[in-house]
């Protein structure tokens, strides 16, 4: 667990997690930046009637679509090695839920 033992030098734990907050903040714009882009562009229709349709989606989600959760990563990262005692309960009390999600997102994939 990050403690401050008062050396100089030495980062509080206020400005470690003031930097997860930024993280924090910083996926909110860029994380969901898909925007539901990929049932726009199952609905958007057949290859010609939706073909402008799925221009525009993907001119929306260009810029951030490859580093969109690279800020989840980055404050969990931060809180597993600022704070370990905060992560081990974390994921000791989402174990099940975060395993479910893993098991969907491999199901979904192939």
């Amino acid at each position: 667990m990050f403690r401050h033992s008062g050396k100089a030098g030495e980062p509080h734990a206020e400005v470690v997690l003031g930097v997860m907050l930024v993280g924090l903040v910083a996926y909110a714009p860029f994380g969901g930046a898909d925007f539901g882009a990929g049932i726009w562009d199952l609905l958007a229709g057949g290859t010609r009637r939706g073909r402008r349709q799925r221009e525009l989606i993907e001119h929306s989600i260009g810029p951030v679509w490859e580093a969109n959760h690279v800020w989840l990563i980055f404050v969990l990262v931060i809180l597993w090695t600022a704070f370990s005692g905060a992560f081990v309960a974390v994921t000791m009390t989402l174990y099940l839920p975060l395993t479910l999600a893993a098991f969907g997102m491999i199901a979904w994939v192939r």
